[in-house]
């Protein structure tokens, strides 16, 4: 059964939300080095908490409070590409309900404040291929480079620009 949002919550108005965000998190990526605590991902979620301003983040939740997904603006990521600013970071959605348009909400949300806090462009640094890099270019995203990160890892460099708000 198809779960619905009931909302999609500034992290800093709801910031008891971060620990279930972190969850999704850690589900998914625990395995990295260095992140397999679910105390690390909670630490982390729990820093993006401005209203107006990067660290932010939006957590989509049903009627109960469950955490269906989230999205963050980070200042940086990944560390080698530190002459641009900001990044999404955190996107994700629960495992059983991807592909319903819960992570479209989210990134539309987080688009509609970054035109309103003027915020002109972001970046995202996710798998060169794949499940993701499809997901942000379906959402408007423009590959911008290919990058092997200082762990290794293969990467691809997608930015979007927002068209300013009309008055």
């Amino acid at each position: 059964m198809a779960q619905t949002i009931s909302a999609i919550t500034l992290l800093a108005d709801r910031p008891e939300l971060a620990v279930g965000w972190a969850e999704l998190h850690w589900r998914e990526w625990g395995d990295e080095p260095g992140r397999e605590e679910l105390s690390w991902w909670v630490d982390a979620a729990s820093q993006a908490i401005q209203r107006t301003s990067v660290p932010a983040a939006f957590i989509a939740h049903g009627p109960a409070g469950e955490v269906l997904g989230g999205v963050g603006l980070s200042q940086f990521d990944p560390d080698e590409r530190r002459d641009r600013s900001p990044w999404v970071v955190g996107t994700i959605v629960r495992a059983d309900l991807r592909g319903q348009g819960i992570g479209q909400a989210l990134m539309d949300r987080l688009e509609a404040w970054a035109i309103i806090v003027g915020i002109e462009q972001v970046w995202v640094c996710t798998e060169r291929e794949g499940r993701a890099a499809t997901f942000y270019q379906q959402c408007g995203y423009e590959r911008v480079e290919n990058l092997i990160t200082q762990r290794g890892e293969e990467a691809g460099i997608f930015t979007r620009r927002f068209s300013p708000a009309r008055p």
